[in-house]
């Protein structure tokens, strides 16, 4: 007898049970910055050399779990327990949807975090500096 082909989502045949299919990782870190560690977007390297030059400690993507779900915030701030989301995609529909859930879901666990919204034009430096002076957060003087 012939066997049905097993088919994905995206429409190819799926390997079959047991055999191990190495996969592609799609989205890693490759943008090298000045405090030495790797991240996903020019964006985050920018914020993240920012912070490196205030002398600001902080931890790239560490993992929390919230309601059971896990997240990755782009950067945490542990002097301050202040979570930093920088968001530039907002312009498509499912990102900004995204966004929101974080919003609730920092809320719902009365943790803090700041929301970067920034569409490339201006310094994202000035509006890091201005969104973290809000947290009581000072600056050494910084040219943007």
């Amino acid at each position: 007898m012939f066997k049905k082909k097993r088919i994905t989502k995206t429409g190819r045949p799926s390997p079959r049970p047991g055999v191990k299919v190495i996969r592609k990782k799609k989205f890693e870190p490759v943008i090298n910055t000045d405090s030495g560690i790797q991240v996903r977007s020019k964006y985050e390297k920018r914020c993240a050399d920012f912070l490196y030059s205030q002398n600001i400690s902080f931890q790239y993507e560490p993992l929390i779990l919230l309601g059971g779900k896990q997240y990755r915030p782009d950067f945490y701030l542990p002097k301050f327990n202040l979570f930093l989301e920088i968001c530039g995609y907002g312009h498509m529909p499912y990102y900004t949807d995204r966004v929101s859930f974080k919003k609730k879901a920092y809320k719902e666990h009365n943790m803090k975090a700041v929301f970067i919204f920034y569409n490339g034009k201006g310094s994202l430096e000035k509006l890091l500096q201005e969104e973290l002076a809000k947290h009581n957060i000072s600056f050494h003087h910084f040219d943007s």
